[in-house]
């Protein structure tokens, strides 16, 4: 756009400068450099209007130094137009043309006053006042015209940004509805069977196999329900401050059951973030639920520790143990998930099978940011 105007600029001084050449035989020494000046004054038209048009007015009143006090005046008509004063500064600019160009100046010779010429010299000097006017607020109206058309489409992509995040709004209040609906109906379905099997138990192992089944239901169903509320949060809103984090992860071990086995020193005392915190809570989660899955009753390991400005999240498990059981249903998305935030959070994770039949998942997660 810069070099646009520049090249505007210049082919205007280049035509000024032509028609003072083209008329240089029509006055003297005195006329040659009025003229020569108000093209060269045009350079100054865009940062000093009112001095560019002033400085043109001298080759105006010679009578035939047209295109420099036109494009001055086109300058300052193409100005902001919105602005009070810019009428009555444009209209005293125009008349001010029409009085140079038609006034009898003595040093242009005798006149003649018949009908014709005086009528003549009136037309010339309207169109001479009219014309640069009528296309410089007709650039001014075009460049306003523009910015409303940006205004617009830049509204209308709002808009269209809003209706998209209503639109995934309304599919989050519909996907936990669903949720709720069906998973919840059957976990409070186990959590209700678990309490009927605690009650009619014969030995004190079943007693407490069904009740840690119905507090684990229970605590998932909490799970849940808080899963819930936050799909039905606005994209906006702020998350719930009651996630899960290094504190609660002695009551993970300790419901996973006696085969898992932690190493989990004080480090909810330490400067962890809350996202890191979260983060290794659902790693350990995650890999638990892996080994009830794959290698149920398999020696499991869980440790924590701090290295450099990095938390590391080791979980080990041995081969499967003696009685596997029925596999439990994988949807094949919980270590992409867990590689996804811990990579969100600038960290790594790994996950491969051991030498002795085990599996070892460990995370990399940066303290800061």
């Amino acid at each position: 756009m810069r070099g646009r105007s520049v090249a505007l600029d210049a082919s205007l001084v280049a035509v000024a400068a032509v028609e003072a050449w083209a008329t240089r035989s029509l006055g003297g020494a005195y006329a040659l450099t009025a003229a020569y000046g108000a093209a060269g004054a045009l350079v100054l038209r865009r940062r000093l209007p009112l001095t560019a048009f002033a400085a043109t007015l001298p080759a105006l009143s010679l009578g035939y130094i047209w295109l420099a006090p036109m494009g001055a005046l086109y300058t300052i008509a193409a100005d902001d137009h919105r602005r009070a004063w810019h009428a009555w500064l444009t209209g005293g600019c125009a008349a001010t043309v029409a009085a140079v160009s038609f006034a009898p100046w003595p040093w242009l010779g005798p006149l003649s006053w018949e009908p014709a010429a005086v009528v003549l010299a009136a037309l010339m000097s309207a169109l001479l006042a009219t014309a640069p006017i009528a296309l410089g607020l007709l650039m001014a109206a075009r460049r306003e015209l523009a910015a409303r058309l940006g205004e617009l489409a830049e509204s209308r992509e709002h808009e269209r940004r809003l209706a998209a995040e209503q639109a995934v709004v309304r599919e989050r209040a519909r996907l936990a509805r669903e949720m709720h609906d069906t998973v919840a109906h059957h976990i409070s379905l186990i959590s209700v069977q678990s309490g009927a099997l605690e009650a009619t138990a014969q030995s004190d192992a079943a007693r407490s196999a069904a009740e840690a089944v119905r507090q684990l239901s229970r605590e998932a169903l909490d799970e849940l329900r808080r899963m819930v509320g936050l799909l039905r949060l606005p994209i906006t809103s702020q998350a719930p401050s009651d996630k899960p984090g290094l504190a609660d992860l002695p009551a993970l071990l300790a419901s996973a059951g006696p085969d898992v086995h932690g190493d989990l020193p004080a480090l909810e005392d330490r400067a962890c973030p809350p996202p890191v915190q979260q983060a290794a809570y659902r790693t350990v989660q995650e890999a638990l639920t892996n080994i009830r899955r794959h290698a149920p009753g398999a020696k499991t390991h869980v440790a924590l520790r701090l290295q450099g400005d990095y938390l590391l999240v080791c979980v080990r498990n041995g081969p499967c143990g003696p009685a596997p059981g029925p596999a439990l249903p994988s949807g094949g998305h919980g270590l992409a998930g867990l590689r996804e935030r811990a990579a969100g959070l600038g960290g790594t994770l790994h996950a491969a099978p051991e030498p002795d039949g085990g599996f070892l998942v460990r995370a990399a997660l940066p303290l800061g940011p």
